[in-house]
This record gives C-alpha cells, sequence and structure tokens, in this order.
C-alpha cells in the first residue's frame, strides 16, 4: 500500500456508536494509514454515499438499530459490486461469519480482537487494486482485440500444427469464413483447399531458423475464388525458448497484382507498338504484288475452274491487309475507320473454316438470304465475333453434332423492343449461330457474358470470349441475345444495324473500266524488286512508259537523266539511305510542279506530317489493288499539279 502515502484510502464507515467510530478512525491513523473516513449511521445515508462518491473499502457494524449490515452488504453489491466489504462488529457469530463471506464480504473482525483490522484493511485494499489491473489489463486486451479486427489484413494465430486459434474481422473479410468457422480448423484446408504449395514447407523451414517469413502467396476463399496475398509469418516461443505457434499476417495485394499486370502488358504492347509499326511496311509490301498480280491475272483469260482459286486468294490477301491495319491501329492506340462490311461474305468464309478445320463428326449448314445488307465495321472484329460464337458451338458438341449459321435482313419494330431491351427500331442484319450441344442451365445464362465466366473445365476457356463480342457488337451499335436449356442445344443471335439506303447501293459492286494512259512516261521508286516488278508491269499493261529506281539517289539521279518525259513520280515513303521525303524534296528542287504519289505500308493518318511537306498529288495505303493504282495514276495525270514549295515562293 505505499501508493497510500500519495493517494489517500477512502472508507464508507457504517456504524452508530461514537466510540467505535473514534476507535477505528485512531487505530489507522497509529498505523500512519493515509485515509479519508465518511461515517454513515442510516440506510439513507449509507446508500445515498454509496451512490454519489467513490470509495475503496466499506467498514461496516452488523447491527445497528434501524439498520443492519447484511442488508447494507445486498446493498453494496448491486450498487458497488467490486467494492471490498470488511464486517467489524462484537455481536457476529462464526456462523453469520461465513454466511457474510458467502455474500460477498471479503473478510470479519472481532470488535474483540481489533489487532485483525489493520491486516484485513491492507489486504482488501491490496486485492482490491489487483482486481483493478485485472480489469484493466482485460479492457486492454479486448480494446487490442478489436482493432485487430479492424485491421484490413488477415490476422491469424495457429499453433506449431497449422491449427487455427484465432481468426479476426481481416480474415473473414479476405477468405469468407467467419471466425466460428475457422477456429480449430487446420489452416492448409482452409486456403489452400488441402494442397499447400511447395514454397510453404521451405517457409516453415525458415522460419524455424530465423524466426520470420515474407512471401507472396495465391490463395483460395470460401468460393474457391483465388486470391494473391503478402504473406508475413512469425514464430511465437514459450518462455523456455522453444516454438508454440505461429502470427501470421495477410494483406491481399490481389488488384494491386493486377493493376502491375496490367502496367507491365501495357508496357509490353507500347514495345510491340514499335516492333509492329516496323514490320507493318514490309508486310504490306509483301501483299502488294499479289492483289496487284490478282487483278492482272484476272483480266487475261483463263479457265473457268481457276475463277474460284482467284476468289480465295483475293479475299485471304484483303483479309490479310486488313489485319494489319487492325493490328497497327491497336499498336498505336487509335480507332480504325469503319467500312462496309458484307456479313453475308464473312460467314460463307467461316463456313467454309468450319468444314475444313473443325471436328469431321460436325456438320455445318449455312443459310444465307438473298440480297443482304452491308454493315459498317471493322471486318476482322466482326470476324473475331463470329469465330468466338463457332469454336464455343464447336466446344459445346465434343461428341459431333449440327453447326448452323444463317444471315438475314430483319426490320424492328416498337414492338419488337420490348423482348430486345438492347434493340431500337430500325433495319438490321441478323447472324445466327446454332448448335446441337449440351446446352446452357439458366443459372449459368444469368452469368454468360460477365468477363472471366466460362461453362467449360479448368484450362480449357478464358471467360473473356462472349464478354469481348458483346463489347465488340455494342462498339458497332449491336447486341446478341442467346436462347438455351440444358441439354437441348444453343442459338446465339447478333444483331447488327444495316448501312444506310444510300450505302447499300455504293456497296454494290460494279464492273470498273480500269483507266489506260497514253504513253506517259511514270517513275516508279521502292526498295522492294517486287513491288518494283508488279507495279511497273501493271503501268505498262494499261499503256504507260515506267522507269524504276530502287533508292532514292538513284531516283534523283534517273529523274536528272530523264526530267522532260516524266509526267509523273510514285515513290514509297520508307527506304534506306534516302527516304521518300527526301527524295520527293529533292526532286521538287529540280523541278517544283512534279506530279508526286506517295506509297506507304503505314497508314494516311500516320503519314500526315509527309503530306505537309510534300504536297503530294494522291496517296496509296499498302497493299493496292491495280485499280487504285491505275484510278489514281489517271486522276494524277488528268489534273492541275500542286504546286511545290519552290513554285509557291
Amino acid at each position: 500500500m505505499e501508493s497510500a502515502a500519495t493517494n489517500p484510502v477512502r472508507i464508507l464507515h457504517l456504524e452508530d456508536t461514537y466510540t467505535d467510530q473514534l476507535f477505528v478512525r485512531e487505530m489507522l491513523a497509529s498505523e500512519q494509514l493515509a485515509v479519508e473516513i465518511e461515517v454513515v449511521k442510516s440506510r439513507e445515508t449509507f446508500e445515498g454515499a454509496l451512490r454519489s462518491k467513490n470509495f475503496d473499502l466499506i467498514i461496516s457494524d452488523y447491527s445497528l438499530p434501524s439498520f443492519d449490515g447484511v442488508t447494507a452488504l445486498s446493498i453494496a453489491r448491486k450498487v458497488r459490486p467490486d467494492l471490498p466489504f470488511i464486517f467489524f462488529s462484537g455481536t457476529i457469530g462464526e456462523e453469520l461469519a461465513v454466511d457474510s463471506l458467502r455474500g460477498g464480504a471479503v473478510d470479519y473482525v472481532l470488535k474483540q480482537r481489533p489487532a485483525r483490522l489493520i491486516p484485513a484493511i491492507r489486504r482488501a485494499i491490496d486485492d482490491a487494486q489487483e482486481r483493478g489491473r485485472l480489469r484493466g489489463a482485460e479492457e486492454k486486451i479486448r480494446e487490442q482485440a478489436a482493432l485487430l479486427d479492424k485491421a484490413s489484413d488477415a490476422i491469424i494465430l495457429c499453433n506449431m500444427d497449422r491449427r487455427i486459434s484465432f481468426w479476426n474481422q481481416g480474415a473473414e473479410r479476405i477468405y469468407g469464413w467467419t471466425a466460428a468457422e475457422a477456429v480449430g480448423k487446420l489452416l492448409p484446408d482452409l486456403i489452400f483447399n488441402g494442397k499447400p504449395p511447395p514454397e510453404l514447407e521451405e517457409g516453415i523451414k525458415t522460419l524455424h531458423e530465423r524466426g520470420e517469413w515474407s512471401t507472396e502467396l495465391q490463395e483460395h476463399t470460401k468460393t474457391s475464388r483465388m486470391v494473391i496475398v503478402q504473406a508475413r509469418a512469425t514464430l511465437i516461443r514459450d518462455e523456455a525458448g522453444q516454438p508454440k505457434g505461429l502470427l501470421i499476417m495477410n494483406t491481399d495485394i490481389t488488384e494491386r497484382k493486377q493493376l502491375e499486370e496490367q502496367f507491365l502488358r501495357s508496357q509490353r504492347l507500347e514495345s510491340l507498338g514499335v516492333l509492329i509499326s516496323g514490320i507493318a511496311h514490309d508486310l504490306n509490301n509483301a501483299l502488294s504484288p499479289v492483289m496487284m498480280g490478282i487483278d492482272i491475272l484476272r483480266s487475261n483469260p483463263k479457265p473457268e475452274e481457276a475463277k474460284p482459286i482467284f476468289d480465295m486468294v483475293e479475299a485471304s490477301t484483303r483479309r490479310g491487309a486488313d489485319m494489319v491495319k487492325q493490328v497497327l491501329a491497336f499498336a498505336r492506340g487509335a480507332d480504325t475507320r469503319k467500312s462496309s462490311v458484307r456479313l453475308d461474305r464473312l460467314v460463307k468464309e467461316m463456313g467454309k473454316i468450319i468444314t475444313d478445320v473443325f471436328p469431321k463428326n460436325i456438320k455445318c449448314q449455312v443459310d444465307i438470304s438473298q440480297d443482304t445488307w452491308p454493315v459498317n465495321g471493322l471486318a476482322t472484329q466482326l470476324h473475331q465475333v463470329l469465330m468466338n460464337l463457332c469454336v464455343n458451338a464447336k466446344d459445346a458438341m465434343p461428341q459431333g453434332g449440327m453447326l448452323k449459321l444463317s444471315v438475314k435482313n430483319v426490320q424492328l419494330k416498337l414492338s419488337d423492343v420490348a423482348r430486345l431491351p438492347e434493340a431500337t427500331p430500325g433495319d438490321y442484319v441478323c447472324v445466327c449461330v446454332e448448335d446441337s450441344g449440351m446446352g446452357i442451365s439458366s443459372e449459368q445464362l444469368t452469368k454468360l457474358f460477365q468477363p472471366f465466366f466460362t461453362t467449360k473445365g479448368p484450362g480449357k476457356g478464358t471467360g473473356l470470349g462472349l464478354s469481348t463480342s458483346r463489347n465488340i457488337l455494342r462498339g458497332h451499335g449491336g447486341f446478341i441475345t442467346v436462347d438455351s436449356r440444358h441439354g437441348q442445344g444453343t442459338v446465339f443471335t447478333f444483331y447488327l444495324p444495316a448501312a444506310k439506303a444510300a450505302e447499300r447501293q455504293d456497296a454494290v459492286s460494279k464492273p470498273v473500266d480500269l483507266p489506260a494512259g497514253a504513253g506517259e512516261c511514270v517513275l516508279v521508286v521502292d526498295d522492294e524488286e517486287a513491288v518494283l516488278a508488279i507495279t511497273k508491269s501493271t503501268l505498262e499493261s494499261f499503256g504507260y512508259s515506267v522507269i524504276t529506281a530502287s533508292s532514292g539517289p538513284e531516283a534523283v539521279g534517273c529523274f536528272a537523266d530523264n526530267r522532260a518525259k516524266i509526267k509523273l513520280v510514285i515513290t514509297d515513303v520508307a527506304m534506306p539511305f534516302m527516304d521518300g521525303v527526301a527524295t520527293a524534296m529533292a526532286l521538287r528542287k529540280i523541278q517544283p510542279d512534279i506530279r508526286i504519289i506517295i506509297t506507304s505500308g503505314l497508314d494516311q493518318e500516320k503519314e500526315e506530317d509527309t503530306s505537309r511537306r510534300i504536297k503530294q498529288a494522291a496517296f496509296l495505303q499498302k497493299p493496292f489493288t491495280a485499280e487504285k493504282l491505275l484510278i489514281q495514276v489517271h486522276a494524277a495525270l488528268t489534273t492541275d499539279p500542286a504546286p511545290g514549295p519552290a513554285a509557291a515562293a
């Protein structure tokens, strides 16, 4: 009770006899105990003081004229159950004393033996202080536990067998199991589905050696969703220094890792963009001779049976050229320009792919209505949608079946919008992909277009095909529906707005009379030998005289020697030593008004700076057809030339 010297002990003394009051006060003073005593004699004053003031101890007589100690003890237990209560009486017997202890008194002292009072007081105060310290410690523990529960990290305690003894609310939020479900379970059974990764055992060894361990782990939630955590484990030892448990703190870093992966992917795509920009020109150069060669072959007499081969080569070449455009635009992060697309042709080509590539136990039926309207879109993206749907249909028929493709024109009215929520009235081209496979349950249908949801087995699908297809269709102003029943096949139907009436008329292919030359001399400059050869052959076949140069310096020399007869220059942009821009500017210094057509494997938007500097007569994006070449050459030669920089000066 050393603290009593500075903190007086506050005593409530229930006693009606003045001499006994004085005796207790003097006895405490003789022991040099710092005390503050308040004496009460009745029930009213006792209860009032107990409720309004703080005391460290109650000393009570057992028998009073209008009140008794047993009642006082009962009141004290209700009002202040933690306050020590000592009987100091001359009338209490042994049996009553035992009953008082059972009732909550901490001690009883007979007035005939007052020497026991001081030790009893000291003991009661010490016990009360110890209980106070314990309550404070318990309260602190409760506060700390509350803080642990508020932590966003999972905090887990387990023994050396990894059986869980503590599981905070952060763990509940990350993993989905409540503390009641987790405590007592083996940790690997909960977060690793009973199959802990090999690095976990290595981590346990590190824990025993160093006392702590940190790493990233892939774990599973209650719903089997994978999460990535930053795991930190600390070894807990007993007083003898022996391992007795593990303290584990796991931080959910799934979202952060996804963002990091997106950042790294964007960096890879940026590098890919540089690579693609570098090879796009070469790819288009490789396709240019094929496209122009097809036009030349078509103009020559040929067996009728060769026509399907020419059609297939032309379609494949155009598809390759479109793919280069799409990839190049994607690498630059730019949107490409939509053009007229014939879905009937895409579906016909897909039917051929299915017949040639899909398993032979899958039969394909193609039904295309006559005069199907064109749509405005990106052919490669719409081809991707069609391919995604057909591959899904194939996977739904592992034992084989029927895959039906159909295209037709539809006019949606106001009455149709109710059953097609994403639709607006108007003209559409409708494409159906129907399979006779296993079908899709109603529960799965509600999640079908969600990213990463798949009905396929593990490792057989990413769950991105349908969500990507829907986004592509929405980007084209269209929408997609699905109708399926488990065991009865599936029908995917997508709708795309038809091109306007005027655009439909323009989309109808008409025979074009290719313009011919009258002996005009054209200088063709390109570092690709095949492009030079096919361009020269095409122009000469249509009445032009052609001079070729495989580099900028050679072109300048040829032009200087033949300045009087050269009427037009066709030059590629990307050439070694001296590119097309430098070549054109050098030619303009010799003859400011010379007509120049620029060709490039990159699109015209990419070559805007070139256009401003050269003021070319036309731009031809590789690969180009013989038709486009001849039309542009004719136009350049029959219109007034744009003045070059020198002429303008």
